[in-house]
């Protein structure tokens, strides 16, 4: 997991430090927002997102899309049937798209987007019965957004719903997978600054 989230980070950190090789008078600066994000789904994402512009749509549209990567701390709660409210906490990253439907160049506006996602949460809790401990992990390749991302100035207010079809990996410990929804809806905000 650790090397997964070092990849991540430095292809984010590449992304954002790339320098533009074209010539300044026949393209605009290319924009990058980074936000806090929190998010309630299942599980509950707290992180921060990188957004690069991207390539401008062909033929005189004037959509614009950009590429997204979301690293979150995760934390769900389990229930397990014996003992209840067992909390779980770890990591999710999600790299996606988005795609703008405002009028003009301007990254703002109602947006829809899709991630393709992976969570992995680890479970490890004490009680008087004994103890839970497990891991639950899922890929998903169909996370989709609708949003309205407004900017002020240098900062950006970011507000989404959406849901999650997870492919769950089969659990590990005391997690048998048969607790967790493969289905989640999501809603939370970004809170960003462009440079």
């Amino acid at each position: 997991m650790k090397k997964l989230f070092t990849i991540v980070a430095l292809a984010a950190t590449s992304l954002i430090f790339a320098q533009d090789n074209t010539n300044s008078n026949s393209a605009p600066k290319k924009v990058t927002t980074i936000s806090g994000m929190g998010m309630f789904s299942d599980p509950s994402q707290f992180g921060l997102s990188f957004e690069f512009e991207g390539l401008r749509c062909g033929h005189g549209h004037s959509k614009k899309s950009t590429q997204l990567v979301n690293l979150s701390f995760g934390v769900i709660e389990y229930d397990s049937g014996i003992i209840n409210n067992i909390n779980g906490q770890g990591g999710v990253i999600e790299i996606g798209s988005r795609q703008y439907y405002s009028k003009g160049d301007k990254l703002e506006g109602l947006y829809t987007s899709n991630y393709l996602s992976y969570g992995n949460i680890k479970f490890d809790q004490d009680f008087l019965e004994g103890k839970f401990e497990g891991n639950y992990s899922y890929f998903s390749f169909f996370s989709p957004e609708l949003g309205y991302k407004m900017v002020f100035g240098n900062f950006t207010v970011d507000p989404f719903i959406g849901a999650t079809w997870k492919i769950e990996i089969k659990g590990k410990g005391d997690i048998d997978n048969k607790n967790v929804d493969e289905w989640a809806p999501r809603a939370g905000i970004k809170l960003g600054f462009i440079f």
